[in-house]
């Protein structure tokens, strides 16, 4: 959740600092970092719902997050539509829009960051009997919830599986667009 948190403000500050772009070499170098920090966000929520929910309950939500990606798009051009109706000399309506989207990006970030747990056995509104019910519910995903030891094998048992690579197709689909 701490590392959402941060990559979720990274990419807030990433954004709100394109206002600040005058040419192709900060526009370039702005892009990527905001590309490197919103990479994260997916992988995050994966493994964030991974220790909240069954692997039957996980698909639902995946799929109301890719939901949110279209319905981004619709909120996102209409905001950039009305943004590029603001007439001021001192600042572009689409460097006003970076600014706000880029703080408002910010805001959510640090709201992550302190508000959701990293696990649920740090969740504070959970009681111990809650947090003992919901480890024996998502036992049966035998994954664990909580793993900080680094195995070869496992990044070879990704690489072997199909649902990755869909899931690397989805992404890259609708990113196309």
């Amino acid at each position: 959740a701490k590392w959402l948190g941060l990559n979720v403000t990274l990419w807030g500050i990433m954004t709100a600092c394109t206002a600040a772009v005058h040419n192709y070499g900060g526009l370039l170098a702005v892009r990527i970092l905001m590309g490197a920090f919103e990479a994260t966000i997916g992988p995050s929520l994966m493994l964030i719902s991974s220790q909240w929910y069954t692997k039957s309950e996980q698909a639902p939500r995946f799929a109301f997050w890719y939901l949110g990606l279209g319905l981004g798009q619709i909120v996102g051009g209409l905001l950039s539509f009305a943004f590029q109706h603001i007439k001021h000399d001192a600042i572009a309506g689409w460097r006003v829009m970076f600014i706000v989207l880029g703080c408002v990006t910010v805001i959510v970030g640090l709201a992550t960051a302190l508000f959701l747990p990293d696990s649920p056995m740090k969740a504070k509104f959970l009681s111990a009997d809650d947090k003992i019910m919901l480890l024996k519910h998502v036992s049966v995903n035998q994954t664990g919830i909580e793993n900080k030891r680094f195995r070869w094998s496992h990044v070879w048992e990704a690489v072997r599986d199909i649902q990755i690579w869909l899931l690397v197709l989805i992404t890259i689909l609708v990113s196309v667009s």
